[in-house]
């Protein structure tokens, strides 16, 4: 008797034992294409997709986004990390580098037979016990101190493109000349932090810890970084409709409308019949009066400025020229919620709904020249605008696109910080503190989820590590120093900076009462400047991250080395690439390419008919 088989010959089995370590290798292998991108020294990468257009970031959430991966397991790390970038905006590069520690460690555990339910308690008892030193060791800040805020963003774009070049800048806030020749008088000391922080600061309810950085606009003009600047109000990237109008309004009044100001279109096909000559002139000057009563609307509400995301034809410029009004048709849905935010204007849906109590305000609407385009400005003089555009200003396509990812990145840093206002020290302390806290809780561990609590501290020690190497310090020499510092003092000292290779006999000394009173350790992690090991909270500059932040990197990495270890087999449907049609209409696929199937039917070699391949 002939049994059939259990699987379906195209489909194969990798196996309970080969697809775990596969999983494992392949989760790891995609982590450590960022490794290098860690801190304020790390490297840029190029992606180059299909079509040659390049892609240069130092944001490891970014690139790992634009490669692409095939295997399972990868994808869950890329999805891990995706998940750090889109609820915290930072921490993409370190949640990757964690994410690689744990599964290598857990690789080489289960290399020793270590069971898989006892690696993922031990991680999951080493997460609760670091997110529990986390709350313990953080310290809290005033969302409103603009200070901390700016060390906060000051912190995040060290060493990046966008901090190294935006020096200069400028803030204009429509108190300028408003001549509309690019000159115009700005306020602010000009850099790139200060700007930051006042946009996150002017869209943000600090006092109930409410930010909303989506209302912060970000354009992109090629030019000098230095000419970089922060609109209090919002830029729109169209020119005014007619060169008679004018080109600057202050005190503007703004009506925004969702309706052409031109001659009626028909959506669908139609027909109109006229008999004579007569009807066809009625047509056109009903037609005509249909625009005037659409421009005496917005004359009639009081507007000076009018801008339309349908359009507006040659006659009702004219008109609205003559009226000394601006107009500005086919703006963008999203330019227009931003212009309500800015201006306080309620979007008219209907022509006959136009009126005063609809519009907005603006101390200054003018137009100027930006990168060779003409753009319009429409700019308050308060330091509460709802609404602000940062105009970002880069010599490429490629850094304007970095410059604006690392913007992205330094508003949701500070959105972080306003809605949960407590703060920890970065540069690897934070993790080597956690580590001490985790490797001491599993010695009072029990089973073999000890070694892996062991390895989980290995793990967070292992970010520290990437920082140190990539800042050129050799980890042979890093790591025992930063332990022999971080372990030996537990009474909350604070030791001077001493440079790797230096003799750090002694550091631990200290008393055990101190000890005991639970006060956290010294901040012991990487300079970047002075390339050593030193308690960074002593440093001339701050080097702090937020809580929120470092909180939500452990839980996403844990889950997502915790995801991959939980797969332990791997079924793989055989892709089948030859699928392809006959002269006679057959359909049919086949493994191999061809060489063993007659894809002419027996015909001749002269007579062969079209072959198509899909």
């Amino acid at each position: 008797m002939k049994y059939p088989d259990i699987f379906n010959p195209d489909l194969s089995r990798v196996g309970v034992q080969e697809s775990q370590m596969y999983n494992l290798v392949a989760g790891e292998l995609v982590t450590r294409t960022v490794r290098t991108a860690l801190g304020p020294r790390g490297m840029m990468k190029v992606y180059v997709d299909i079509l040659g257009e390049d892609t240069v970031t130092v944001h490891g959430g970014a690139f790992l986004r634009k490669i692409d991966v095939d295997h399972p397991a990868a994808k869950a790390v890329v999805d891990a990390v995706n998940t750090v970038d889109n609820h915290v905006g930072d921490g993409t590069t370190t949640a990757a580098v964690l994410i690689g520690a744990l599964l290598r460690n857990a690789r080489e555990m289960r290399a020793l037979r270590i069971p898989t339910a006892s690696i993922i308690a031990g991680y999951e008892a080493g997460l609760e016990a670091a997110l529990a030193e986390l709350g313990r060791i953080r310290f809290g800040g005033r969302a409103s101190d603009r200070r901390t805020m700016r060390d906060l963003a000051r912190c995040c774009i060290r060493g990046k493109a966008l901090g190294e070049l935006c020096e200069g800048g400028r803030v204009r806030d429509g108190r300028g000349d408003g001549a509309g020749n690019g000159t115009g008088n700005g306020t602010g000391n000009g850099g790139i932090v200060d700007m930051l922080v006042r946009a996150a600061y002017c869209t943000s309810d600090v006092s109930s810890g409410r930010a909303l950085t989506d209302d912060v606009k970000i354009e992109e003009k090629p030019g000098s970084a230095a000419q970089t600047e922060l609109v209090m109000g919002t830029v729109i990237d169209k020119p005014v409709d007619s060169a008679a109008m004018p080109r600057a309004i202050r005190d503007a009044r703004i009506l925004l409308v969702s309706e052409p100001l031109e001659r009626s279109r028909t959506k669908t096909e139609s027909e109109i019949t006229m008999g004579s000559p007569g009807q066809m002139g009625e047509f056109l000057r009903q037609e005509s009066e249909d625009v005037r009563g659409a421009v005496g609307g917005v004359i009639g509400s009081g507007a000076n400025v009018v801008i339309s995301r349908k359009g507006i034809d040659d006659e009702a410029q004219e008109l609205l020229a003559r009226s000394g009004i601006i107009s500005v048709r086919r703006v963008k849905h999203n330019d227009i919620w931003w212009l309500e935010k800015a201006t306080g204007a309620v979007t008219c849906t209907d022509i006959r709904d136009m009126s005063g109590a609809k519009t907005g305000h603006a101390d200054l609407v003018c137009e100027r020249s930006v990168g060779g385009d003409r753009m319009l400005f429409v700019e308050s003089g308060r330091d509460d605008a709802k609404s602000v555009t940062l105009l970002l200003r880069a010599n490429s396509k490629r850094y304007l696109d970095e410059f604006h990812r690392t913007a992205l990145n330094v508003l949701h840093v500070l959105r972080d910080f306003i809605e949960c206002p407590y703060l920890v020290y970065g540069a690897g302390s934070c993790e080597a503190i956690l580590a001490r806290r985790v490797r001491d809780e599993s010695d009072a561990m029990a089973g073999k989820a000890q070694v892996a609590a062991a390895r989980f501290a290995d793990a967070l020690e292992s970010v520290t590590m990437a920082l140190a190497e990539n800042v050129g310090i050799e980890p042979l020499d890093a790591l025992p120093l930063l332990r022999s510092k971080v372990y030996g003092d537990r009474r909350g000292s604070r030791a001077a900076t001493t440079r790797v290779g230096d003799d750090a006999d002694g550091a631990g000394d200290g008393d055990s009462a101190a000890a005991a009173s639970g006060s956290p350790p010294g901040w012991y992690g990487v300079d970047h400047a002075s390339r050593s090991i030193c308690d960074v909270s002593l440093l001339p500059y701050s080097v702090i991250e937020p809580y929120a932040v470092k909180a939500q990197v452990l839980k996403s990495s844990v889950e997502a080395a915790c995801a991959v270890l939980n797969v332990d087999d791997v079924f793989v449907r055989d892709l089948i690439d030859n699928t392809h049609c006959h002269i006679d209409g057959t359909v049919h696929a086949h493994k191999d390419p061809g060489r063993n199937h007659n894809h002419w039917e027996q015909e001749g070699l002269e007579q062969r008919q079209m072959h198509h391949y899909y």
